[in-house]
């Protein structure tokens, strides 16, 4: 058995040991704080390229997340009823977009037409999604929704109108700013970053 005195003595020696340790974490700590680039940052192998691969996972998700959103109000329709005039429209060119576009996902057509309203009037208009390639040649029966931005909104008689199926794309919308909001954020840190470097 030690005497008693050493054991104190022993013990001593492993505090003032811990003290010193605990003592040069909180230096190396109040320095990482006060200057970001003298922190020890233990990296492995193939970081930033898992980083780049997970932004650039977020920015697709984010992406596709919002052509979901578009196609889907898109392929609602609008609702003829809320028609201010009705006429007959004869198509007389088209041309098809997609399958990726500012409509969302799919295809569709951008069609030429000259209406002829049933008050006299006549207009030529051209218009997205409305019209198909099959309607080239044939009259279909439309209704005047106004202008929206510098294009005249028109609504088919025989395209049913599907509100519920607006309401899911805005839902998607809403939801596609998770990761939109996650890709910003993660790109700012990167700016961030390099510019301490």
């Amino acid at each position: 058995m030690e005497p008693p005195h050493d054991r104190i003595a022993k013990r001593r020696a492993e505090i003032a040991e811990e003290q010193a340790a605990l003592e040069r974490e909180d230096t190396q700590r109040r320095a990482a704080d006060d200057d970001p680039s003298a922190a020890v940052v233990d990296r492995r192998n193939g970081g930033a390229v898992r980083s780049t691969v997970f932004l650039v996972l977020v920015i697709v998700v984010a992406a596709g997340l919002f052509g979901v959103a578009v196609t889907l109000t898109r392929l609602a329709g609008k609702d003829f009823g809320d028609a201010q005039r009705q006429g007959r429209a004869q198509v007389t060119s088209c041309v098809q977009h997609g399958p990726v576009s500012n409509k969302g996902f799919g295809y569709w057509d951008r069609c030429t037409a000259t209406i002829t309203w049933d008050d006299g009037a006549t207009d030529r208009v051209t218009v997205s999604a409305v019209f198909k390639t099959s309607d080239v040649g044939t009259e279909v029966r439309v209704g005047d929704l106004g202008n929206y931005r510098s294009s005249k909104e028109i609504a088919r008689a025989d395209a049913s109108h599907r509100p519920w199926l607006a309401w899911m794309g805005y839902a998607v919308g809403v939801i596609a700013f998770v990761p939109a909001l996650v890709a910003i954020l993660i790109l700012r840190e990167l700016l961030r970053f390099r510019r301490r470097r």
